[in-house]
């Protein structure tokens, strides 16, 4: 038998779910009339226009725009029919009982992915959880004064009542108060389901220390730093689309872009935003840098050189810790800024026309806009100084041209042949100083900067065969896209007016000023663990200088919640004492040890029986090639990752540690091959691997 209560609860769902419903039959009518309002303008158009002839060009820009127009409008209510649809399974998460101070009356605000407001009453049924009033539920009071921000100022009152709800298949299973913050018991629900193929929406579960970084306002940069688990990711994208909300006049999707070197967890991430009820916000990486930029190079990839480091690699360590170093792109920031192009004097037959000096001095004072800019402006100086010199000296010009033909030809068209085709050799002489390679440019600084410092002929040696041979490693991409920057060669994409970067801590100092460089109008969020740094001795930034260079605050996330507790404690052990965490109390299976191939087996077959996802984490690229072949007899389905664009699925996966960053797993078999994650020098490499799973790990030594 129902209480009343319960009884009451039933009767707002179903009213709720009545809502969308209506709401989903209005839209698809919609769309009806929008798509036969963009038929009849087309056929009006042709009646009206058969010759193409009839219309005026505002005409045409004005009936253009309405149709494009009814076209977004009718992608629009597809994309929101999708939404409701989903909606209805589970179409709030909340509710908070609220008195203001001001008014004395009591508000019952349910809580969803999306306001829901009735079109005749304009009674919200369900509030967006990105408004103000919404943050009653995710802060702890202690007391029943609450109060909330709103844009007319602090809002004060009585917080009665804070509920969440269980709902499952579309149906309501139930509902549980707490008086101060979300209940431990729903969170606990939440995390101990098993993991999906994307990133999951957390709105139901959001913390408080979440809830302050998700609604950071501050004119300044934010830098959201944490352990593994404490949610950095999901804070992120929810933040983002706390944004979309918030500003929703000066910010669209289209001008935010998420910056990640790993394909895999692009597609982890790509439908958080569309779930949160947005349009789909844009991913790039630097390989899209590298390839609008440096087209004509073969580029080593992120992973490849990070994986070669894990290995051993001495002489690619030698060449990163050089290029990434920060004293040497401070070196060739200054050079490549003070870069001078070298210019030949302008002669004909022996006289000088105009001086290298006099070029470079007028080169010189003009520094406005692009070098292409500047080298037409140069171009049409030079050519201006030409065309002078010709006209003062005429006749003697006359004189050698007779002297020097062989035959009997006009001499006003010998005259205006060796002008036109002076002014020719000077412009693309003077167009290619000034433009010269940027490629060029950077090895000539790295040069002077290895002759200054000493100890790494054998880098520059090496870097200049591989440049000679269309290749660039990594850091020298990097290096070469760095001093088209200083020079104002690179592209400036104004467009963007958001930057999410995840993992930052595995961007070098060079991409970040490369990002800033070619980003110049964009706010950032930057989401980082420094212990999950792949190559913390080569290329890491800390959260200081990251908060200094983006003039940005910092938020710190001290609680892990993804793993169970007894994975958790063996995450903490492997790191320093200073940098332990607080962690979610959430029970699980001992962590296992085992030893043998047919104890990795057998792990293999239970865990995959028990979870929806499988990941054998290896320390090397080669290690993951190496099992899959020893597997794939025994497991037909177990596939391999060794690359940065492999696909999740619910088979078992068997992956290299550098493309598994940012993922989780229910189960995780860490591959401890020849002891390869032992010693206290891989215990980085351990904490990162071991921090992927969810529910269940386990240890095999091979």
């Amino acid at each position: 038998m129902f209480s009343k209560e319960e009884q009451q609860e039933q009767l707002y769902f179903e009213k709720v779910k009545g809502f969308l419903n209506n709401e989903i039959i209005r839209l698809k009518d919609l769309i009806v009339t929008y798509k036969a309002r963009v038929k009849a303008q087309g056929e009006k158009f042709n009646e009206d226009n058969p010759n193409g002839g009839m219309y005026a060009g505002v005409e045409l820009t004005e009936l253009h725009y309405e149709m494009e127009n009814q076209m977004q409008e009718t992608l629009n209510a597809s994309y929101d029919i999708q939404f409701y649809e989903k909606l209805k399974n589970a179409p709030y998460f909340a509710r908070v009982d609220f008195t203001p101070n001001r008014t004395g009356r009591k508000q019952e605000i349910y809580i969803g992915l999306k306001t829901l407001q009735e079109h005749d009453t304009y009674n919200t049924l369900v509030c967006d959880w990105r408004a103000p009033i919404a943050s009653l539920f995710y802060d702890d009071f202690n007391s029943s004064d609450a109060f909330f921000n709103a844009p007319s100022g602090v809002i004060e009152g009585k917080l009665s009542l804070k509920r969440q709800y269980k709902f499952r298949n579309g149906e309501l299973k139930g509902f549980v108060n707490s008086d101060i913050k979300i209940d431990d018991d729903i969170l606990r629900d939440v995390l101990s389901e098993n993991s999906h193929e994307h990133l999951r929406v957390i709105v139901n579960s959001i913390q408080r220390e979440q809830n302050k970084a998700i609604r950071y306002s501050d004119s300044k940069n934010l830098i959201v730093y944490g352990p593994a688990g404490s949610g950095k990711t999901s804070v992120g994208f929810h933040r983002i689309a706390y944004l979309l909300y918030r500003n929703r006049k000066e910010l669209v999707s289209s001008e935010i872009v998420m910056f990640s070197n790993n394909d895999i967890f692009s597609s982890y991430v790509a439908d958080i935003i569309p779930e949160l009820g947005e349009m789909p916000i844009n991913y790039s990486s630097f390989y899209n840098i590298f390839k609008a930029e440096l087209p004509e190079y073969s580029i080593l990839d992120y992973y490849d050189l990070a994986n070669s480091l894990i290995v051993g690699n001495e002489e690619l360590k030698k060449s990163a810790v050089l290029k990434y170093d920060e004293k040497f792109i401070d070196f060739l920031k200054v050079h490549a800024e003070n870069y001078l192009p070298t210019f030949d004097d302008v002669k004909l037959f022996d006289g000088i026309i105009i001086s290298k000096d006099e070029i470079l001095d007028r080169y010189v004072s003009d520094s406005e806009n692009a070098p292409s800019a500047r080298a037409e402006r140069l171009v049409s100086f030079v050519n201006g100084v030409i065309d002078e010199y010709f006209i003062e000296h005429r006749e003697k010009i006359y004189e050698t041209i007779d002297l020097e033909s062989s035959i009997d030809e006009d001499t006003s068209k010998l005259y205006k042949m060796k002008r036109r085709e002076l002014k020719h050799n000077v412009g693309r002489s003077l167009r290619a100083s000034v433009l010269a390679d940027p490629t060029r440019i950077y090895l000539d600084i790295l040069e002077k900067y290895v002759n200054m410092v000493g100890g790494f002929e054998d880098v520059l040696k090496a870097t200049r065969e591989k440049i000679e041979k269309n290749i660039l490693d990594f850091p020298d991409a990097l290096g070469i896209i760095f001093t088209k920057c200083v020079m104002g060669e690179s592209a400036v994409l104004n467009g963007v007016k958001h930057i999410l970067i995840d993992e930052a801590q595995d961007l070098s100092l060079l991409q970040h000023r490369i990002i800033l460089t070619m980003f110049p109008k964009a706010k950032y969020t930057l989401l980082l663990d420094t212990n999950q740094a792949i190559n913390p001795e080569i290329n890491s930034v800390s959260v200081e200088k990251l908060a200094e260079l983006y003039s940005a605050n910092s938020l710190y996330l001290n609680r892990s919640y993804r793993s169970t507790e007894e994975i958790n404690k063996l995450a903490i052990s492997l790191l320093p004492q200073e940098k332990a965490y607080d962690i979610f109390s959430r029970n699980g299976d001992e962590v296992q040890y085992k030893a043998g191939e047919n104890a990795l087996k057998e792990e293999i077959k239970s865990l995959s029986e028990k979870s929806s996802s499988v990941a054998i984490i290896t320390k090397t690229i080669e290690e993951a090639r190496e099992l899959h072949k020893a597997l794939i007899k025994d497991f037909p389905d177990i596939r391999l990752c060794d690359n940065k664009s492999c696909v999740l699925s619910e088979a078992p996966i068997i992956m290299p540690l550098v493309l598994t960053k940012g993922l989780e797993f229910d189960s995780v078999i860490v591959f401890n091959k020849g002891k390869g994650f032992m010693g206290e020098q891989n215990k980085p490499y351990l904490y990162m691997a071991v921090t992927r799973a969810l529910h269940r790990l386990s240890i095999i030594e091979l």
